[in-house]
């Protein structure tokens, strides 16, 4: 490996060891002093963005005001922000060691409250990480999901007027979403996540010139490295949690992993 630099990117917040999207996992992200921060944002029906992964929530990993699960699958973008935050989410998929979630762990976030722990947290730890957005989008059929235009504006609002677009990057498997991120906020960086692409990395740079390429990490071959690089693209493929991964994809020539377990990573390139 030599003395080359890894990005170490927390998947979620360090969602090994606290709830995925949460602020206990970004906060411990920040505490390890990771080199980003991936997340995923939603917008609801108020059109507050909030950080959550999946389209809906579900009676599997969401209960009411008073403990009990939700009668139904909702869309996010179907429920108000204040409905939301009197939910609990029980959602413990990606932890390490299964066990009882903290109030904090069970609450979703607004993307405009991480900002402001953020904020906080820089007085206890110092430099903070960069913060990799990504915008997640579906249309239904019988239930509209916000348009690119829309959900771009307003987490773009999010980021200048509590953040900093300097340390933030824009991802999202979407192209339309990208296009809007350029168009709307080009002193934002953007990232593109991809899963067995249908085209070239070559004619995804030529389309959209993005700092970075997020691919899945099965994908990849040491030929798509040395293109992405040579383009001048960051290549840091998703979601890595091995020593076995972390040594393979490195010897491939990636700049960085993504990871549910950053103080694993942490701990493999210290080594």
């Amino acid at each position: 490996m030599g003395t080359r630099k890894i990005h170490v990117q927390a998947h979620r917040g360090a969602c090994s060891e606290f709830a995925e999207n949460t602020l206990p996992a970004f906060q411990r992200a920040v505490e390890l002093r990771v080199d980003s921060i991936e997340l995923d944002v939603q917008l609801t029906r108020d059109e507050r963005v909030v950080v959550f992964h999946d389209f809906e929530v579900t009676p599997e990993w969401c209960r009411d005001s008073l403990g009990n699960p939700i009668p139904a699958s909702l869309p996010i973008w179907e429920l108000e922000s204040r409905e939301i935050q009197e939910f609990e989410t029980r959602i413990d998929r990606r932890l390490a060691n299964k066990r009882a979630l903290s109030e904090d762990e069970r609450k979703i976030p607004t993307l405009r409250q991480l900002f402001k722990a953020l904020k906080k947290w820089e007085a206890t730890y110092g430099q903070l990480p960069l913060i990799d957005i990504e915008i997640k989008r579906q249309d239904l059929i019988e239930k509209k999901a916000p348009s690119a235009k829309t959900m771009v504006e307003k987490v773009v609002f999010e980021i200048k007027e509590y953040w900093d677009p300097n340390k933030t990057v824009i991802r999202s498997f979407d192209f339309s979403v990208l296009d809007e991120v350029k168009k709307q906020a080009p002193d934002i960086s953007i990232g593109v996540l991809t899963y067995q692409a249908p085209i070239s990395i070559v004619e995804i740079h030529q389309k959209l010139k993005p700092k970075l390429w997020a691919p899945y990490y099965k994908d990849l071959s040491t030929e798509d490295v040395k293109q992405a690089l040579t383009l001048g693209l960051e290549v840091i493929p998703y979601t890595v949690n091995t020593v076995q991964e972390f040594q393979r994809l490195i010897a491939l020539g990636v700049t960085g992993l993504t990871t549910d377990d950053p103080t694993l990573l942490i701990q493999f390139l210290n080594q």
